[in-house]
Formats: C-alpha cells, sequence, structure tokens
C-alpha cells in the first residue's frame, strides 16, 4: 500500500506540473520556472515527458485494492505541485534574468 500511495503522490505531481509546461508550450509561451533556456519547445517537451512519467506511475499503482488512498495521494501531488507553482511561476528561481557581474575590468 505503501508503493500505491508514493506512485500516486508522484502521478498526480508529474501530472499537475506537466500539464502547465505542456499548454504554455502549446501557446507558444517561453516563461516557466524550468532550468532549461526559455522556449515553447522546451515546455512542450518538458511537459510531455512529464505527462508520460504520470502515467507511468499510475499504471503501476494498485487502484483497485486501495482506491481512496490513491486518489486521495494523487490530489495531494497535484496540490503540492500547484501550491509550488503559485509561489514560483513568474519568478526566476534559476537566475537566468538576474544581471551578471563581470569581474573587475571585464566588458560584456
Amino acid at each position: 500500500m505503501i508503493g500505491t500511495i508514493a506512485l500516486g503522490l508522484a502521478a498526480g505531481f508529474c501530472a499537475g506540473n506537466g500539464l502547465p509546461y505542456y499548454v504554455m508550450g502549446s501557446t507558444g509561451e517561453a516563461v516557466g520556472p524550468g532550468p532549461f533556456r526559455p522556449s515553447a519547445t522546451a515546455n512542450v517537451l518538458s511537459g510531455w515527458v512529464l505527462i508520460v512519467a504520470a502515467a507511468v506511475c499510475w499504471h503501476y499503482t494498485d487502484t483497485q485494492a486501495h482506491r481512496l488512498p490513491t486518489y486521495a495521494a494523487a490530489a495531494a501531488g497535484v496540490l503540492l505541485v500547484g501550491l509550488i507553482h503559485a509561489r514560483l511561476w513568474r519568478t526566476d528561481p534559476w537566475g537566468r534574468t538576474r544581471e551578471r557581474t563581470l569581474p573587475e575590468g571585464r566588458q560584456a
């Protein structure tokens, strides 16, 4: 049962994380808190990989034996990643757009 709950949580987290990236990339937006350079293509690929990972995790859950805990764990994963996105989505957690300071004497 612990494995099923962990997989349900991972499935919810990956699905909740992948969907915004996929949607933003599909609409041509290149924003997001990912570690890659801002690109709509990178967003689509990241989102797709996360959605596939969610499907694989969900496939291995034992929803027949533990229906309520599995769905509750998946819902908790979606909520968790939603709260993370609410805090970080429009910020720059990787420091990509901060002004870079060059050593003394060097010019950009």
